[in-house]
């Protein structure tokens, strides 16, 4: 019996992670479609368990699959919590979780209904929208009687995206409403940064995208930088996500190489690498994009440390099983579906390529590592983009390779400058070149195009890409032939 359960283990520990995530997010998409009782996806559950201990080889196989494939959609029905009723007001108490921004003659901002009478909403997400003198703080909170107000219809997307990230609604607040405002009790670790670098740095646009990419902090970025950035295709250097997590991982790898002279030198580097990356994420608010990316970045930590060949794709699946297994719903949020996508193409078709394209100098490797990254991504993006935005752009893959590289110094040196404050006029001057190269993309008659393909058109252009994707890399390897001499 002990040598089935060892032979059972490490059946199932050499099974890919990608191949664990597949089933699992089937299962997710299932649930999602299809309303199935509770009794019968448990009734499943306990038989595929029951096939995975008793059977062998590729029932066995089966049986594990189709057991992840329940899990999954176990773990999203038990997340619905019933309909909302709507346009009645409810006593709140709700809790500010991110600072309000500046919108045309408006302000909004994230909340959690922190208590309620009606028990089933607490814990729920909704939206402030406020005037234009309405200024909200993370941690702030507000005690009022009002209405939730449902996602307007016509704006469907807009709907299903917020629901899937938990919003189930919006309240509105101006100088008619009645609330009491209670402000945040203590200083967080984002307020003190984003105040150190305001400190450091002149109002500007500069400095409103300095703060965007090192703390998160985008209130102060106005709306004409805003729709310029989302016009070239650079939209996503605004909120911090895998590309700055990626910069500050290599800055402190850097930065503790002196560790690996100190006996466990590696083990502790690796240690102090991961509190600090996730030291970086609390500064810049805990936002989701930024802690998918730390925990992607902590798993390949800990590879690098055990020097054990690691398979990337695995670490990313692995990322994604971790943050889905704790909430099923990030699987319909589109910032999700496009990290995961982006760093997908990165892993499978960038560093590949990269390989082959590699030279013996140091900087023509860093510009073609950057363009590729940048071809890819935004290459691999692109139907999906399509889809919820309605809108290309093709400047955006020309000028990745230079806002890329200005991206790494504003973040670099943004963070340094929270112990070096000096060091932010060097971030500023980087920003001010990346909000040019920007304005001056977004400026270009055909830089970006309207286009809307339909759900099947996305998904077809991803089955085929995948189908490719899976032949390239499972073509069989050719072996090199020695040399006959004489």
């Amino acid at each position: 019996m002990g040598a089935f359960r060892e032979n059972l283990t490490t059946r199932i520990a050499k099974i890919p992670m990608a191949m664990v995530v597949i089933p699992f997010v089937t299962g997710i998409f299932f649930a999602d479609m299809v309303a199935v009782p509770i009794w019968l996806l448990l009734l499943c559950s306990i038989i595929s368990l029951l096939g995975v201990i008793t059977l062998t080889k590729w029932w066995q196989n089966g049986a594990l699959f189709a057991l992840i494939f329940t899990v999954g959609a176990l773990l999203h029905t038990f997340s619905y919590r019933g309909e909302v009723e709507y346009n009645r007001p409810f006593e709140m108490l709700l809790k500010v979780n991110t600072t309000s921004v500046a919108r045309k003659g408006y302000t909004s901002a994230n909340a959690e209904i922190e208590a309620c009478e009606v028990a089933a909403l607490s814990g729920r997400k909704v939206v402030i929208w406020g005037d234009s003198i309405t200024r909200l703080c993370a941690g702030d909170r507000l005690h009022l009687t009002t209405p939730i107000r449902p996602f307007r219809a016509e704006r469907k997307q807009y709907a299903e995206l917020m629901h899937h990230r938990g919003f189930v609604g919006s309240v509105s607040i101006n100088h008619r409403t009645t609330y009491e405002y209670i402000p945040a009790e203590r200083l967080t670790l984002h307020d003190w940064a984003v105040t150190r670098l305001q400190s450091a740095m002149n109002e500007s646009d500069a400095r409103a995208v300095v703060l965007a990419m090192t703390t998160g902090e985008r209130g102060e970025i106005s709306d004409s930088l805003r729709q310029s950035y989302a016009a070239s295709g650079a939209s996503h250097l605004l909120a911090v996500s895998g590309l700055h997590i990626g910069i500050a991982f290599m800055l402190i790898n850097l930065l503790l190489i002196p560790l690996v002279l100190v006996r466990y030198g590696n083990l502790l580097r690796s240690l102090l690498a991961i509190a600090l990356i996730w030291l970086y994420v609390w500064l810049c608010g805990m936002s989701p994009s930024a802690v998918r990316a730390a925990i992607m970045f902590s798993l390949l930590q800990i590879s690098l440390s055990s020097l054990r060949e690691y398979v990337s794709i695995n670490i990313l699946a692995g990322a994604a099983f971790v943050m889905l297994a704790f909430d099923t719903h990030q699987l319909f949020d589109i910032s999700f579906q496009l990290s995961f996508v982006a760093v997908a193409a990165i892993v499978l078709w960038a560093m590949p390529i990269y390989r082959l394209c590699a030279t013996r100098f140091k900087v023509a490797n860093s510009l073609i590592a950057l363009m590729l990254v940048g071809i890819t991504s935004t290459l691999a993006t692109m139907p999906l983009v399509a889809n919820t935005f309605t809108t290309v752009s093709i400047v955006g893959i020309v000028i990745n390779i230079v806002v890329i590289a200005l991206a790494n110094i504003i973040v670099f040196c943004g963070v340094l400058a929270l112990v070096i404050p000096p060091l932010a006029v060097v971030a500023e001057y980087a920003a001010m070149a990346q909000n040019h190269v920007v304005m001056w993309a977004a400026s270009l008659p055909f830089g970006h195009f309207d286009v809307y393909i339909p759900d099947w058109a996305m998904w077809n252009a991803y089955l085929i890409l995948g189908g490719i994707t899976l032949l390239i890399w499972l073509r069989p390897k050719r072996k090199k032939v020695p040399k006959i001499e004489g």
